[in-house]
């Protein structure tokens, strides 16, 4: 494998992606309830499933300190846990599965859930440690929010909840994903490097904030899945420095020479079309429509082309860089809307 050792992409190289006079202002308040489906349009083998999986959840999330995650955490516990998972992605590949509720089914077993996984099976060999155990609680959290936000009545109270008026700091991304060891796979680790020092609100209730995790979750996901050096950057800019702006999140991993190769013949040398749909290289190929759908309708506009034309997201080669990048609204400490 060659991996050539350019630095990575500058904060100036991140602002310069797409002209930032093209993002304007969302023209409503939106909850990120663009991508769900009813519980009753699954399978009901596979509703049963969710429940189930949703429900080990809320007892992990009960659970405080590595210690009484170990008392909890088993090989029985974490072998049903993924035979559940497993059994549920079965759905994937059936015919006539419409793409909207491929969408859901790509989160429900997406999300946080592989990175979990992979730090419950520490636990129950006995070699996690405390800083496990923290991952562990955001990620149970994070996950039960994904599932609630694409799953609506899956839990109906929570879900009212989750659309209580309740500002979410950026600071709250900062510390979930400052020095995280992700994992995806049976054996590849990666870090995330996350620069961040913008201070204010990146959402005004937890479905907004779950909507905004499913984006942040599919890129990174990504990322981690092709980067070169076990590395993946995670860069979040305001665009301007208004007390209500947009924050131009940057999602980056390095490329081997061949991959770079790779995408600029199977895309044209345009990357911005993989959040169109139809071009994957081993996953199910909606994690990144996901993503296109969440921005197309948050900012209301017309179609995932229009997003990608104004530049609301996309993706390019930078060097030896994939970068993929979304806005999404903020308004920076100290200001009332």
């Amino acid at each position: 494998m060659s991996v050539s050792v350019s630095m990575r992409p500058s904060r100036t190289e991140l602002l310069a992606l797409t002209p930032a006079a093209a993002i304007q202002p969302r023209p409503q308040r939106y909850v990120g309830d663009s991508v769900a489906a009813s519980i009753a349009a699954l399978h009901p083998a596979d509703a049963a499933i969710v429940r189930e999986i949703y429900g080990f959840l809320g007892e992990l999330y009960a659970v405080h300190g590595l210690a009484a995650l170990r008392a909890h955490v088993d090989e029985a516990a974490l072998t049903g846990l993924i035979t559940r998972v497993r059994r549920l992605g079965a759905a994937l590949a059936a015919d006539g599965l419409s793409l909207a509720l491929r969408k859901v089914y790509h989160d429900l077993r997406g999300g946080s859930l592989a990175a979990l996984v992979m730090l419950l099976a520490d636990v129950a060999a006995g070699e996690a440690n405390d800083q496990d155990a923290d991952q562990i609680f955001l990620l149970v959290r994070d996950h039960r929010k994904i599932m609630r936000n694409a799953l609506p009545d899956l839990d109906p109270a929570g879900y009212a909840e989750d659309l209580c008026p309740r500002e979410h700091d950026a600071a709250l991304l900062v510390q979930k994903w400052s020095g995280a060891t992700y994992q995806i796979g049976e054996a590849k680790k990666v870090a995330v490097e996350v620069d961040c020092d913008f201070a204010g609100g990146v959402s005004e209730c937890c479905m907004e904030f779950a909507a905004l995790d499913r984006v942040i979750y599919n890129l990174i996901n990504n990322a981690a899945r092709f980067t070169a050096d076990g590395v993946v950057s995670f860069t979040a800019l305001p665009i301007s420095g208004a007390t209500a702006t947009d924050l131009r999140f940057v999602i980056g991993n390095r490329v081997t020479e061949a991959q770079r190769a790779l995408l600029v013949r199977d895309l044209e040398g345009d990357l911005s079309r993989i959040f169109r749909g139809g071009y994957t290289t081993g996953g199910v190929g909606v994690g990144l429509q996901i993503c296109g759908d969440f921005i197309t309708h948050g900012y209301g506009l017309s179609s995932v082309s229009a997003a990608l034309r104004d530049g609301y997201l996309g993706a390019r080669l930078i060097r030896d860089f994939f970068v993929a990048w979304f806005h999404w609204p903020a308004r920076r400490s100290g200001e009332q809307g």
